[in-house]
């Protein structure tokens, strides 16, 4: 059975926006009981309306390009 989402308010958005770069969405959700759908959706409505979010910093690097650029500040390339 699907669980029903609440809806979303005021201090939900500003969890969000202050959290985003930091933390999941699962784990904004988790916190504030919601989707991580639902978060998701709260960051693309922010960012339709001009709102910088910051990006997620736990991003995976790219292996390739950080080889290459270990080999550029080597001066190797």
């Amino acid at each position: 059975m699907r669980k029903r989402n609440r809806p979303v308010t005021l201090d939900d958005v500003r969890f969000v926006y202050e959290n985003y770069a930091h933390m999941s969405a699962s784990q904004i959700g988790e916190k504030l009981g919601i989707s991580k759908f639902q978060v998701n959706k709260i960051v693309n409505e922010l960012r339709k309306r001009g709102i910088e979010i910051p990006k997620k910093i736990g991003k995976k690097i790219n292996v390739y390009e950080a080889f290459v650029e270990e080999l550029k500040k080597q001066k190797k390339v």
